[in-house]
């Protein structure tokens, strides 16, 4: 198992402690046998449902799962997006990754080598180019979902922020 010096990126810091383990914003590096992974330390805005989720995150480094609000023009346009590296309670500090090989969560029949959009469903991106949905940019398939209702698929993570409108 890799891991960080004095982190583990599926830890979470509990609301309860009131004080986060890191500064929000904090960005780690993890080496693995799939390469360099790159992660950033953000607050949850909202319960976050799983790993590969993905999430917007604003300025303040709050962080709630993608979908055709959060994302909108005026509301996430341009902002960080990362995927959650497991489920997180609501006002949790927690590692969303945003560069390397990691998981992400899609819909049915996504597939490789396609831009990817919110879509209305949170946490889960798509390529059906759907009117008023947001391109996700810097996120690419390694594996298409093939047909698969909702489900997590490899995705090569470079820095991904909210795009367009559709």
């Amino acid at each position: 198992m890799s891991a960080l010096i004095g982190i583990s990126i599926a830890d979470v810091t509990l609301a309860a402690t009131g004080v986060p383990a890191f500064t929000p914003g904090t960005r780690g590096q993890l080496q693995t046998t799939d390469g360099t992974k790159e992660f950033l330390y953000v607050h949850a805005a909202e319960a976050i449902t799983a790993e590969g989720y993905l999430c917007v995150v604003d300025s303040a480094f709050e962080a709630e799962m993608t979908d055709l609000t959060s994302t909108s023009a005026g509301n996430g346009q341009g902002q960080i997006c990362g995927a959650a590296q497991a489920a997180i309670a609501d006002n949790d500090w927690f590692w969303i990754q945003i560069y390397g090989k990691g998981s992400l969560r899609t819909l049915a029949s996504a597939a490789k080598g396609t831009a990817l959009n919110s879509t209305a469903t949170v946490g889960a991106v798509d390529d059906n180019a759907g009117s008023g949905a947001e391109v996700i940019e810097g996120i690419a398939l390694g594996t298409a979902t093939g047909g698969s209702e909702a489900t997590n698929t490899d995705a090569y993570f470079t820095y991904p922020y909210v795009g367009r409108t559709l």
